[in-house]
């Protein structure tokens, strides 16, 4: 597949995703936030209390999409490596910053065909 059909397929799984995660109650705060260290999908918000009965507030989720055609070589989200989590965590701490967010931040990795 060519770098632009990657890249439209990229940003159709981003979209795919970020409407699933609307429907599941997120609220969508930025997608494709960038800095020196990268780049993170989606950065959206849940309230706490939408799985359990606790006050502990609003929790931040730094989304990485992977989107795949097949499931030839494995599963979408199993082409998360240790350097992505890692990247994905800095940039959390990038945005959490620039933001001034104090509060839960959360990880996911949402898979698309």
């Amino acid at each position: 597949m060519s770098k632009q059909a990657n890249k439209t397929t990229g940003n159709r799984g981003e979209t795919l995703a970020a409407e699933y995660l609307v429907k599941k109650g997120y609220k969508i705060l930025q997608r494709n936030y960038r800095s020196k260290w990268g780049e993170v999908d989606i950065i959206c918000k849940i309230s706490n209390h939408k799985f359990s009965n606790s006050q502990m507030g609003d929790i931040v989720v730094f989304v990485e999409v992977k989107t795949k055609t097949t499931n030839k070589y494995g599963e979408p989200w199993e082409m998360v490596n240790a350097w992505k989590v890692e990247q994905v965590k800095k940039m959390g701490e990038v945005w959490c910053r620039e933001y001034a967010w104090e509060g839960r931040v959360r990880m996911d990795v949402v898979g698309v065909y």
